[in-house]
């Protein structure tokens, strides 16, 4: 009788334990993301490259690993997290004016997907917002959007550009990743009104770190510069004018960091100031100058020993490149978008980068999370 009791005041204990736990993490969790009417979290991810995860496999991308993380440690079976993913590679927040009238000259379809490696700007943001909506039964039912988007306007190669005026190149990032962004912000909280929105901050491409022979052997690869004559421009007399190109090109590269963080921040503080509590919040990157392209312990993708991108998806590209460009009528590249699409991963985020933002992403909804605790404790 003695050892029956025994057993039994150990199972009611643990059956006591673990409903104590499981009303501990529903209690833990805030409004926004638990106390909700939809019955599975819904989650939406839309932007260009650098959100859509390029040259990374699907489990490596870094919403797929925001995802787990959600599912795992902060629902549990309680709920279902469900994911969206309308991002793609080159997309901008809204096409051009004279892109648009290219593309329409030439009966391109601006509205059609490609292939999520494609290197092209349409479908833009803002229309992944609004298939997205159609796709939704509920708008009120989406919990949390990530998104990037602005580099792509301004372009990558500007970024770097040192023979670009430094004011001509504030300028862009003002007019993309600052109004744009404003813009793009508006229609996506506008659209999803109980989302969350968290805005993925972008990287230093360049520093004086980054390895000069790396920077001038993608280059070669780009435009198939010949092997013969590559040593013209990788000897020791070019190599010193390469480390006066790659201080003017890191330069740039601190520029474009500081100001598109600046210009996305206070895009994201004009939306936040018209809600009774922030709804938009800033990821800032976690790569910084000491691990950028070429650097000694990179986060980003580069190229192997034969001078060939070393992501995840190059052989796909090989494949998808050239069919999407067959298709296409208009070229945003000229002869070289094939190429450049093929190259495309190179400089974003490789498997340890992405982990580094999902770390940052869970870091910055972790903050929200006690936010919303306090205000339903004090509020």
């Amino acid at each position: 009788m003695k050892e029956v009791s025994r057993r039994q005041f150990l199972k009611q204990l643990g059956a006591a334990t673990g409903l104590f736990l499981a009303s501990r993490s529903v209690l833990s969790l805030p409004k926004f993301v638990f106390s909700n009417d939809s019955e599975a979290f819904e989650m939406l991810v839309v932007g260009d490259s650098h959100i859509s995860g390029q040259g990374l496999q699907d489990k490596h991308k870094f919403y797929s690993l925001t995802k787990e993380w959600l599912q795992a440690e902060v629902f549990g079976e309680n709920r279902q997290v469900n994911l969206k993913v309308k991002a793609h590679s080159g997309s901008r927040i809204s096409l051009h004016a004279d892109e648009l009238e290219k593309m329409r000259e030439a009966e391109d379809d601006i509205n059609k997907f490609h292939h999520q490696e494609i290197n092209i700007s349409f479908p833009s943001i803002t229309e992944q917002i609004n298939v997205a909506r159609k796709e939704y039964e509920n708008a009120e039912s989406v919990n949390l959007i990530m998104l990037s988007g602005g580099i792509t306007d301004v372009l990558v190669a500007n970024t770097i550009n040192p023979f670009i005026k430094e004011k001509e190149l504030r300028a862009l990032v003002h007019k993309y990743c600052g109004e744009a962004m404003f813009g793009l912000l508006e229609h996506t909280s506008r659209t999803f009104p109980n989302a969350t929105v968290a805005v993925i901050g972008y990287f230093p491409i360049i520093s004086t770190k980054s390895d000069v022979n790396k920077i001038s052997r993608y280059l070669f690869k780009v435009v198939k510069f010949p092997q013969l004559l590559q040593f013209a421009l990788t000897n020791n007399l070019s190599k010193q004018f390469m480390k006066i190109l790659r201080k003017k090109m890191a330069m740039r590269s601190r520029i474009w960091v500081k100001e598109s963080n600046r210009e996305i921040r206070e895009a994201i503080a004009r939306i936040n100031a018209k809600f009774d509590k922030p709804r938009v919040i800033f990821v800032e990157t976690p790569i910084t100058e000491e691990n950028c392209f070429g650097t000694k312990n990179s986060l980003l993708w580069e190229t192997n020993a034969d001078n060939l991108p070393n992501d995840e998806r190059y052989n796909e590209r090989k494949i998808e490149c050239p069919k999407a460009f067959g298709e296409l009528k208009f070229h945003h590249y000229g002869k070289l978008s094939v190429r450049l699409c093929e190259m495309a991963a190179i400089g974003h985020p490789n498997i340890e980068g992405a982990k580094a933002y999902s770390e940052a992403v869970k870091n910055n909804l972790k903050t929200i999370f006690r936010a919303e605790i306090q205000n339903e404790k004090f509020g």
